[in-house]
């Protein structure tokens, strides 16, 4: 979590960020989302040029294959960049005493595409995988951890997700916790957070005793020599 000059905190998620501010959470698009509709910008600009400049000269079935282009990835990535810029996908009010699950790519982040009442969350949980086995009994190298919002009917809404190395998983799921405390904060709807089990700090102690246990064997025959 991190904090801006005027008091806004920010977390970061999975190719999204939560800005929580007193009276709102939202979750935005991360800004590396911008790269994408920014590189279809820039070549429906080089078409546009290419044809302009080259119309006279250019097969007329390139022309075509050109300006098809254009016409389909000029309109997306305007789409895109405003997405990315204004749009967000979730927003939690408290003076309206609301969750809203905006629309995505091509609705902008703007539209309403579900809509809870604060008097309709049951609770807000975090959960993920951090136990789930891949087929072969391993464990997975990557852990997903969600925010989720549970309705008084049973329904579940993710909210947000953190994915992040195994190594990690301690790390990222701090950030999600602190995420669900503050919905739960603003919401007044009850948090249940998740932890790690604690044959995972045990696995951690034994590894920090194998590096140290390396270390020392390093040492001894350094000062044997």
């Amino acid at each position: 979590m991190s904090f801006d000059a005027g008091g806004t905190e920010r977390i970061a998620l999975t190719r999204s960020h939560a800005v929580i501010k007193p009276d709102s959470i939202v979750i935005k698009p991360s800004r590396a989302g911008l790269l994408g509709p920014a590189v279809q910008a820039a070549l429906t600009l080089l078409g546009a040029w290419i044809i302009a400049v080259y119309m006279n000269s250019l097969p007329l079935w390139l022309l075509m294959i050109l300006l098809l282009f254009i016409i389909v990835s000029g309109p997306t990535a305007v789409l895109g960049l405003v997405y990315n810029v204004l749009g967000s996908a979730f927003l939690m009010e408290r003076t309206k005493g609301t969750c809203r699950w905006q629309q995505g790519f091509l609705g902008l982040g703007l539209g309403t595409r579900e809509l809870v009442p604060f008097p309709r969350i049951a609770r807000i949980e975090v959960s993920g995988d951090f136990e789930e086995e891949l087929n072969s009994g391993d464990l997975q190298d990557i852990v997903r951890w969600q925010v989720r919002l549970v309705k008084d009917n049973g329904r579940v809404l993710e909210i947000a997700a953190i994915n992040a190395a195994r190594p990690l998983a301690d790390e990222a799921l701090g950030r999600a916790n602190d995420l669900a405390v503050a919905l739960g904060e603003m919401s007044g709807a009850p948090v249940t957070t998740a932890t790690l089990p604690e044959w995972a700090y045990e696995d951690d102690d034994e590894f920090a005793s194998d590096d140290e246990d390396a270390e020392d064997t390093i040492e001894d025959e350094g000062d044997g020599r």
